[in-house]
């Protein structure tokens, strides 16, 4: 009997040696896995990407918007103009510089866009610059120096060569101009608002409105390509949005396209150009009227109908 009983024993060593053997690979295995898991899910944080939503969603021409920025002094006079058409799905920002003393129809008179602004606010300017230059424009905003200046800080600086010798002391303010030419300078904010308005280039207002052009063209690339540019946008934005006056957005209006600045930035270098218009000023230089080529080159630019 007790024979039988080790036999039977013996008989099921094979048999539990296998089941022992089964569950401790089972274990290893289960256990790898699930140390796997854990560690992807505590261990590794999440990627994300500040584009993901625009892999998902790339920007077409229906997403294209015309800005209209304005720039006041203290005496609520027009210091800088500029139209900005947002291509995001051609990666293009084009720069339309305006000087103030740019001419419309208003009440029977010409006026220009200075007295329009000074006495009409920035909504009636806008109005102004879409009927000269026949396009629509989606959104407006007018800003102080001060937050012009912030702006251009928040973004970066320029490196910039002099083109002639200038030297300027406003009555007005402390602002003062003194540089000479081949002189080059990295510009800050309050420089680059001060070459902006220089009052005695050589070429006129007409180099004013170039030279805006130009500095805001090369602010715009030069800042798109920093890390910091990316990772201050909203707090650029929220900026503007708080320190300027007039305006028709808000911080929902930029929500619903920062994600196409994010794509421009990934996948285009040098977005912004510029478009100089093009026409005649007057004999004393404190006129400008817009030309029809101009009027249609934009609209071709643009791709307004």
């Amino acid at each position: 009997m007790e024979e039988k009983k080790n036999k039977k024993r013996k008989s099921q060593a094979p048999i539990a040696l296998v089941y022992f053997l089964t569950m401790i690979v089972f274990i290893l295995i289960f256990g790898a896995i699930a140390i796997g898991l854990v560690n992807k899910m505590l261990l590794e944080p999440e990627r994300i990407s500040s584009s993901v939503s625009v892999a998902d969603s790339n920007p077409t021409e229906e997403n294209n918007q015309t800005f209209f920025y304005m720039v006041k002094n203290d005496g609520n006079n027009l210091d800088a103009a500029m139209l900005a058409r947002f291509m995001p799905a051609d990666g293009k920002i084009i720069l339309v510089p305006l000087s103030p003393y740019t001419t419309a129809s208003a009440d029977g008179a010409s006026q220009t866009l200075d007295q329009i602004f000074k006495a009409s606010g920035a909504a009636e300017t806008t109005k102004t610059v879409s009927e000269i230059l026949g396009v629509d424009i989606d959104r407006y905003m007018s800003m102080g120096e001060q937050c012009f200046e912030n702006i251009c800080d928040n973004i970066g600086s320029i490196t910039y060569e002099v083109l002639e010798n200038m030297y300027y002391v406003d009555n007005d303010s402390d602002d003062v101009v003194n540089y000479s030419k081949g002189d080059k300078i990295s510009l800050q904010g309050y420089q680059i608002r001060l070459f902006m308005t220089y009052p005695k280039y050589k070429n006129g207002y007409s180099q004013n409105v170039q030279t805006a052009g130009d500095m805001m063209k090369s602010l715009i690339n030069s800042g798109f390509k920093l890390q910091t540019t990316r990772d201050n946008l909203d707090s650029i934005y929220s900026t503007l949005l708080k320190e300027s006056a007039e305006k028709n957005f808000n911080a929902g209006d930029f929500d619903k396209t920062k994600d196409f600045y994010y794509y421009i930035m990934d996948n285009f270098d040098n977005p912004s150009d510029t478009l100089i218009p093009t026409g005649t000023w007057s004999e004393n230089g404190y006129k400008f009227t817009v030309d029809d080529n101009f009027k249609s080159q934009i609209k071709t630019v643009f791709k307004a109908n």
